[in-house]
């Protein structure tokens, strides 16, 4: 297989500085010294009264199990047929559903890894996309998810649409785009000697070096201007081919299956054997993601 190519008491202390004046001798000097100090031990104890606290130990930290950062984990290698969201908590679960086999599926939890084996698929009387069935299990924690549905991921490749996006705190930001295809217009002359626009696919393999591609024209992901808002400042327009290699079919995948809006400026991104989670600002991925192979287009 080829390889492809981000107190109770305040410790502070104040310094005191005795301005030079005018002594009849040393031991006046010394008289004044231990007044002073009386005097400034006496307005320190009325600024600061004692509570009958005793200051409170500090506690030996515990060494915690290493767990992989939400803000880092940016692929998972699972075939996902659907996508269960559970926000009931913080953090978000973000559960990858694959396809059933005899009533029964497996998921597996995006950012932490966790997996269930024995996930129940039942029809649930609807044929709105992403909604014809029902997924029923209980993760390690005890919690359970009783005849859910999945979210409507599927990328509609028929209908390039915005299925993520950037948003700015001051307001501005743009759209992800998904489902389009990198094609090509030509002025060709026909029979008749008329010239005519041709549009056609762009073929895929150069940009794998010439391997093959799943699909006959490469998927591209594009960054755009949204309708319904002004785009940053600074904002420039990309697009991008995001490709994984299927090992079964030896070729490059560039397809998009499902895709998520995690609402956090980031999306995952579903190819047949893998799930990426990208940044919505520039398709890049939000960590390492060894299997994705990015190709800057130019348009």
């Amino acid at each position: 297989m080829p390889k492809p190519a981000r107190n109770d008491f305040d410790g502070c202390c104040a310094a005191s500085r005795t301005e030079p004046r005018v002594s009849a001798g040393r031991w006046s000097r010394l008289a004044a010294v231990v007044i002073a100090g009386a005097v400034l031990a006496a307005a320190a104890a009325c600024a600061n009264p004692p509570t009958g606290k005793r200051p409170r130990a500090e506690a030996t930290p515990r060494p915690q199990p290493p767990s992989p950062s939400p803000t880092t984990v940016a692929e998972r290698d699972f075939p996902t047929a659907a996508i269960v969201l559970d926000d009931r908590g913080a953090p978000k679960k973000v559960w990858l559903v694959s396809s059933p086999s005899q009533g029964t599926a497996q998921a597996l939890e995006f950012f932490s890894g966790e997996r269930v084996a024995d996930v129940r698929v039942e029809p649930s009387g609807s044929s709105a996309p992403g909604k014809g069935w029902t997924y029923s299990f209980t993760d390690r924690s005890g919690r359970r998810y009783a005849a859910v549905r999945a979210l409507p991921s599927q990328v509609d490749t028929d209908q390039p649409s915005a299925y993520a996006g950037w948003d700015g705190k001051d307001g501005t930001g743009h759209d992800v785009v998904l489902g389009a295809t990198l094609f090509e217009r030509k002025t060709a002359t026909g029979p008749d000697g008329v010239a005519k626009a041709v549009t056609r696919a762009v073929d895929p393999r150069p940009f794998f070096g010439g391997q093959p591609a799943c699909e006959d024209a490469a998927y591209v992901a594009r960054t755009q201007a949204s309708s319904s808002q002004d785009s940053e400042p600074g904002f420039v327009p990309r697009a991008k081919i995001l490709a994984d290699y299927d090992a079964a079919k030896r070729c490059w995948n560039t397809q998009p299956i499902h895709a998520v809006n995690l609402e956090d400026n980031t999306f995952l991104l579903a190819t047949r054997t893998r799930v990426f989670r990208l940044s919505s600002k520039d398709l890049t991925p939000v960590g390492a993601a060894a299997q994705l192979r990015t190709v800057d287009i130019k348009e």
